[in-house]
């Protein structure tokens, strides 16, 4: 079942912080190893179409403190081959006595073999029992030179027999470009079992004009005026530790 502030995990530089807090008596470290069937950003995939390998670690300091990171075996479009890509972020949380919570952060991509693409963004969220609301601003999103701020929702509940549903539903705006702006969600099941996860979404985009990157992938050539739904299901399996 999501929880409150369900974080991508990631790492950078930031995976050092998490071995400092981690060190701490008050840390609280998870972690999963696994692999997807198409690993989707935001609607788009990011390993080409292609099954890709993914490494998390996440850690809750003390305080409110948390960070965080991730390699995923990713492949943009024009890549012959894979490539790592790092996500790490880094944050407050606070929860409040009404039973809301807040959150404020930054997060950072990083792709091994096309440094053009790497980008930074800054968030704050809210959260209250099972959904949850963030907005992410980035003044250069993945090298395209463009001022974006992106908007999500989340939710879920626990199903029959250790399954869970869950939602989420984005949208990416470029203040400078409309074209490039699109709406995005995901909605799936899964379940658990012995420190196994496993996972089946159908994601779904819609983008608005011509907008690069409509082929498999981003880093795409295709381009397109249509503003057809494209969806995928995505299957994924990971071991907690």
């Amino acid at each position: 079942m999501p929880q409150p502030f369900l974080r991508q995990a990631g790492t950078l530089a930031l995976t050092g912080l998490a071995c400092i807090l981690a060190a701490s008596a008050q840390a609280q470290v998870s972690g999963s190893a696994g692999v997807v069937s198409d690993y989707m950003y935001r609607g788009i995939s990011l390993s080409s179409g292609k099954p890709a390998a993914r490494l998390s670690i996440d850690v809750d300091g003390a305080q409110g403190w948390f960070a965080g990171g991730q390699v995923v075996s990713g492949q943009l479009a024009p890549q012959s081959h894979r490539n790592a890509q790092w996500l790490g972020y880094a944050g407050y949380a606070e929860r409040l006595q009404s039973g809301w919570s807040w959150e404020a952060g930054l997060s950072a991509y990083a792709f091994h073999a096309a440094p053009d693409w790497n980008f930074r963004e800054v968030f704050v969220g809210m959260a209250f029992e099972n959904y949850s609301a963030r907005l992410h601003y980035s003044p250069d999103y993945l090298g395209f030179r463009e001022r974006t701020l992106y908007a999500e929702l989340n939710g879920g509940a626990a199903l029959a027999a250790g399954w869970r549903y869950f939602w989420r539903g984005g949208y990416l705006a470029a203040p400078g470009n409309a074209d490039s702006s699109r709406a995005e969600g995901r909605v799936g099941i899964g379940t658990g079992f012995e420190g196994w996860q496993m996972q089946l979404s159908l994601d779904a985009v819609r983008r608005r004009g011509r907008v690069a990157g409509t082929g498999t992938g981003y880093g795409s050539s295709a381009s397109e005026t249509s503003s057809k739904v494209h969806s995928k299901l995505v299957l994924g399996l990971a071991r907690s530790f």
